[in-house]
């Protein structure tokens, strides 16, 4: 049975994990407050406090299905935006692919399979932003900093938030605020323990800019994914087709000390030395359309609110505010929406006993797999980890690793059940069932590689 929650939530950020969030507890509750204390703009572009929106991002398959299914029409606002949108109709996307590189081995996934969107993360942003702006119950709330949390006297169940002009009154706060969430503290605050958390100082370094592509440049590919010149190198290239046909082009790099390239000949120069060939065309054959733009990670933290031992009711946190991936892997925005649709679960088979408990540990089981993910690529780079539990169990056998990905470059069923994987609609541990395996242990003179495109067969040595 269906439980709705009369009253109000409040939900902090308005971030892709914050406007998803606002759209899911909209069907729960008489009102929603989205606080946040960015000025949002009315038009698609970057804001003060999101500098990581300047470099590349990419939405998975599961999240795009959670998207298209909680905003129906999304596709074609996004394309009516310029966006390309895999499955569609769209002359621009033709038989394009996308790429995922790593040294000598290029793995080619059609991109209607993966199921992404050719778009911005600013343009995806603005697309649902104006969608839950619409919504009649939600009111957002921007140049609005939550400053703490409101309890009842006892301090066992949150009241509401904080902020400089007035208290906002809520049954439910919900934090998305992202990965520098201020709940662990608000929580010492009000006498209770943070939550233990799980830390992997990855330290990574991006290196962007957004360019319009030569108009004899057209290769076959909508994105290049990892990019990397050698197996094992800390630094690799993305490059997204986006809206109006412009390329998104992201260097980054994890635990690796060096000089950062100050215009565009120094970038040039790097693509070159440390990115797979097919980066580096993409940089050459285009010119930029604005500055080339750094950001860093230093570290990234999963908190473990399904573990704590007490905490007041009334209170969550999903997305990067609950569990920040090494965001280099392009998980974000996908983890954030299947977290708010787990929410929108368990709100839906309530009853009101232990609803806190439950929600916590459904928001943490949905980001599980994607943290697996990260934390065992993080390994490969030897990045230190922190209270990570059995890390040598995020490790997926570097050797049947290698020879995996190998081997999903030949063969398209190892390539599905791969995908599968990188796109969160199935576990790490598929990859290891006695089907996949046999076809990954085969030896790889005995493979047919099927239609494989120019750029790829040269890459593989098949030509």
């Amino acid at each position: 049975m269906s439980y709705r929650h009369t009253g109000r939530a409040a939900v902090l950020g308005a971030g892709i994990a914050g406007l998803v969030t606002a759209r899911v507890l909209s069907e729960h509750y008489d009102e929603v407050l989205l606080v946040e204390r960015d000025e949002l703009p009315d038009l698609p572009g970057h804001r003060r406090f999101v500098p990581q929106s300047h470099h590349a991002h990419g939405l998975l398959g599961s999240g795009r299905r959670v998207l298209v299914g909680l905003f129906p029409g999304l596709s074609a606002e996004l394309a009516a935006g310029g966006a390309l949108t895999p499955g569609s109709a769209d002359p621009a996307l033709g038989d394009r692919s996308l790429f995922l590189v790593r040294g000598a081995t290029t793995i080619r996934i059609p991109a209607w399979w993966s199921g992404g969107f050719g778009a911005s993360r600013i343009l995806l942003e603005h697309a649902i932003r104006a969608r839950v702006r619409a919504l009649p119950n939600v009111t957002v709330l921007d140049r609005t900093p939550a400053t703490g949390l409101l309890t009842d006297r006892s301090r066992r169940r949150v009241t509401g938030v904080r902020t400089p002009n007035r208290n906002l009154d809520a049954d439910l706060v919900v934090d998305a605020s992202g990965r520098n969430s201020p709940l662990p503290e608000w929580l010492e605050r009000i006498g209770y323990r943070p939550p233990p958390q799980s830390v992997v100082h990855s330290d990574v370094r991006y290196i962007s800019v957004v360019t319009e592509p030569d108009p004899s440049f057209d290769p076959d590919w909508m994105a290049i994914l990892g990019g990397q010149a050698t197996s094992g190198s800390s630094v690799g290239g993305v490059v997204l087709r986006v809206e109006h046909g412009l390329l998104h082009i992201s260097f980054g790099s994890i635990a690796r000390r060096g000089p950062v390239p100050a215009d565009l000949a120094e970038l040039r120069d790097f693509a070159d030395r440390l990115t797979a060939p097919v980066v580096a065309e993409a940089l050459r054959h285009s010119t930029p359309v604005g500055p080339i733009r750094t950001f860093r990670v230093r570290s990234n933290t999963r908190r473990h609110y399904d573990r704590v031992r007490e905490m007041p009711d009334g209170v969550l946190a999903l997305g990067d505010a609950a569990s920040a991936a090494n965001p280099i892997y392009g998980q974000g925005m996908s983890v954030a929406a299947l977290s708010a649709a787990a929410l929108g679960r368990v709100l839906a088979a309530d009853d009101g006993e232990r609803f806190g408990r439950r929600a916590a540990r459904a928001i943490a089981a949905t980001s599980s797999e994607a943290w697996r993910l990260a934390v065992g690529e993080d390994l490969r780079y030897g990045c230190r980890t922190e209270g990570i539990r059995s890390p040598w169990a995020a490790r997926f056998g570097e050797g049947y690793r290698n020879r995996l990905e190998r081997a999903a470059a030949l063969d398209p069923e190892v390539a599905a059940a791969f995908n599968d994987v990188l796109n969160l609609h199935r576990p790490l541990s598929s990859l290891g069932s006695p089907r996949i395996a046999r076809r990954v242990l085969r030896p790889l003179r005995d493979r047919d590689p099927g239609p494989l495109s120019a750029t790829v067969a040269a890459v593989l040595g098949a030509a």
